[in-house]
């Protein structure tokens, strides 16, 4: 071969190299999805792994096609942190209740906006009841004023915000139990951690009422639950708010929808579903939920912090 002949092949080859190794270069990163959920006891960052590892594996299975990254589960220690998280761009999806999602939007400066309803157990609402011991002198809710109302934690929805802000409702202040300097005729309240704490406090005498959701309510052991009685219940609202992140690639968050909203429609999707806390399904909120959610983020406003 001449010289020339062998600086046209080298020439032709370095060609053939750089017309292959542009497009590898220049090839984006998968996109990437981060779920983000609160852990605030020391036990609950395990429990969380197992109840979304089967929820985030099917998503993947559904994005990755579409080059979307599912990222390992993101574990927040309050609602500082993943509010702070998600203004960073830390987190793009979250599942909460009502309350905790209207102050994730508060506190990030509305960086998440709420766009599925939550159905958990084939139920897309509920509501709050306050409960007493039968050979209590409870009747009503006004009964509570000077009292002790059991609650599960100051994060929850249905066993702290909502009755809290029945209480208000009514004209009662609610005040953790011993603080000094409480308004004239406000009630107490005492956190038991959990529902069925709630229930024995009060057959016991810890506390003098307590209150949760209907569904928890259900669920109370029948030796338990022959021993209390409903006296007041509350307006229903949603079980829970799945909102993504508002910055979030127009591209990704849609192709996530997509997904989401089609989970319930195959018998891996209904089984990852099942494992999360019991979801069904999700749904797009109506103008009808958004209206309600504005009306709760008021109610919540005029209330202030507990």
């Amino acid at each position: 071969m001449d010289g020339r002949r062998l600086v046209f092949a080298a020439s032709l080859l370095a060609g053939l190299w750089a017309s292959n190794a542009t497009p590898m270069a220049a090839q984006t990163a998968p996109a990437l999805l981060r779920f983000g959920v609160i852990a605030e006891e020391a036990n609950e960052p395990d429990r969380m792994l197992r109840v979304y590892s089967a929820l985030l594996a099917e998503m993947s299975k559904g994005l990755s096609p579409r080059r979307i990254e599912v990222a390992p589960l993101v574990i927040a220690k309050d609602l500082s942190d993943l509010s702070r998280m998600l203004k960073q761009g830390e987190v793009d999806m979250v599942i909460e209740t009502i309350f905790p999602t209207l102050e994730l939007q508060e506190r990030s400066g509305r960086a998440v906006t709420p766009l599925f309803a939550i159905v958990r157990r084939d139920q897309r609402e509920y509501h709050s009841v306050f409960f007493t011991s039968k050979s209590g002198k409870i009747k009503t809710i006004q009964d509570l004023k000077g009292r002790t109302l059991v609650l599960q934690a100051d994060r929850s929805t249905s066993a702290f915000a909502v009755p809290r802000l029945e209480l208000a409702r009514q004209g009662i202040s609610l005040v953790p139990s011993g603080q000094n300097g409480a308004p004239r005729g406000a009630a107490f309240y005492v956190l038991a951690g959990a529902e069925l704490n709630q229930a024995i406090w009060v057959i016991n005498g810890k506390g003098d009422a307590g209150a949760f959701n209907e569904g928890d309510w259900a669920r109370l052991p029948e030796k338990v639950r022959s021993e209390l009685a409903i006296f007041h219940e509350t307006r229903p609202l949603l079980r829970g708010v799945l909102s993504m992140r508002s910055g979030l690639d127009p591209s990704t968050r849609r192709a996530c929808e997509e997904i989401l909203l089609g989970l319930h429609k195959n018998p891996s999707g209904q089984s990852a579903l099942a494992s999360a806390a019991g979801i069904t399904r999700f749904e797009p909120l109506t103008p009808q939920d958004l209206s309600h959610l504005n009306e709760w983020r008021l109610a919540l406003k005029g209330l202030g912090t507990p």
